[in-house]
């Protein structure tokens, strides 16, 4: 039963990004055919940071009427259901709405697979932090890196209906585990976040700080997601190109989450690593801004480098809480309220993009947020549980 757990979060860690990264190369091909104007591009943008806000908070309240399987089994089934519907959807209306559905159970898979893999897997966190965190980045790497070539095939609606596709086998194997129920190694007990546990949560220094840390690396994953291809062909570049560095600047924390879940296990600290990670965002911004002609593969990888703290802050959640019940509420508050503060981000940067003649103001909102998290990361690493 073990190794169908494994399986398990391995499909469902893939299936928590495509609707998201497989989006953004294609969205000038469907401007083409289903008129996209200005408040679309901004409200797609801001919907996967906010509805993964919100998921952080409903999650554990269903887990503790649920169980963590049931649940699971329910997000990959909102998964596939709103990423096939809106790919054969003309209106952007209902395009958003059906985005909506598989974004919801992104974000509810996105809180529920670290209390899994605590409670399966209480004496392996660091190696199955991992494979959660490596999957869930090679779902996020791939889709942009082949979404155009899937387009030019099957159309954008095609290269939209693979990951539901992805979505159906997923759910084929959580229906199994709904069926067999394995029983976890460490129990996840009552892990609502709110009443008492939200007001120890709130008090809690390092727990503000590993939200914070969390939420502005999404902030900038989520501008970089929907702006970068975007920017990129604004300089002069094809629509392939700006795909493929999509999935460069994926494709960095994804290599480095294979790394990182042991390393940060392994030091005292993880600050070094965030402080040297912001300097790497700090000078990508810089070149994607200043020269994005000069270096643009250059640019692409330092900004995937610098957005790599997301798998580390996904261990520290794991390596930070004393069982899984911690694991379960620490997970929620921290994402919860990271998401809802990266939520902020697209619609703040499609702002100042197109309020402004200069894309100054766009740039130094995501250089004063890199500022932030190199201050707050301090706290957020320092060891001992939370």
């Amino acid at each position: 039963m073990t190794a169908l757990v494994l399986v398990g979060i391995i499909v469902a860690a893939f299936n928590l990004r495509p609707g998201v990264t497989g989006l953004s190369p294609l969205l000038d091909m469907m401007g083409a055919e289903i008129p996209l104007d200005s408040v679309f591009l901004a409200i797609i943008g801001m919907l996967p940071p906010l509805l993964f806000g919100l998921s952080g908070f409903l999650t554990p309240r269903l887990v503790n009427r649920h169980s963590a399987i049931t649940i699971t089994l329910v997000a990959m089934v909102l998964i596939a259901v709103g990423s096939g519907v809106r790919a054969v959807l003309d209106s952007p209306g209902w395009f958003l709405v059906f985005s909506v559905i598989a974004l919801l159970g992104m974000g509810i898979g996105n809180v529920v697979l670290p209390p899994i893999v605590k409670s399966h897997f209480p004496d392996r966190v660091a190696l199955m932090s991992t494979v959660h965190v490596g999957l869930l980045q090679l779902g996020t790497f791939l889709p942009p890196l082949v979404a155009v070539p899937f387009a030019s095939v099957w159309g954008w609606r095609g290269s939209l209906l693979v990951w539901a596709v992805c979505a159906i086998a997923a759910i084929g194997v959580w229906i199994v585990l709904a069926v067999v129920r394995p029983s976890p190694r460490a129990t996840v007990r009552s892990t609502v976040v709110g009443g008492g546990e939200l007001r120890r949560l709130l008090r809690t220094r390092r727990a503000w700080s590993l939200m914070t840390m969390t939420g502005l690396t999404s902030f900038n994953n989520f501008i970089l997601f929907t702006w970068l291809p975007l920017l990129l062909i604004r300089s002069g570049f094809s629509a392939s190109f700006a795909g493929s560095m999509l999935a460069l600047v994926a494709a960095i924390p994804l290599v480095l989450g294979f790394v990182l879940p042991a390393l940060a296990q392994k030091l005292r600290t993880a600050a070094p690593i965030v402080v040297a990670f912001c300097v790497c965002l700090a000078v990508g911004y810089l070149g994607l801004w200043l020269l994005p002609q000069a270096a643009p593969v250059l640019w692409t990888v330092l900004l995937g480098i610098g957005i790599s703290t997301f798998p580390l802050a996904l261990t520290l959640i794991t390596l930070r809480s004393h069982d899984a019940e911690a694991a379960a509420a620490l997970s929620g508050f921290v994402q919860g309220g990271g998401y809802l503060l990266a939520a902020t981000g697209p619609l703040i940067f499609a702002f100042l993009v197109q309020s402004f003649d200069q894309l100054w103001p766009a740039f130094a909102v995501v250089l004063a947020s890199v500022v932030v998290k190199f201050v707050v990361s301090f706290s957020a690493c320092r060891p001992g549980h939370i």
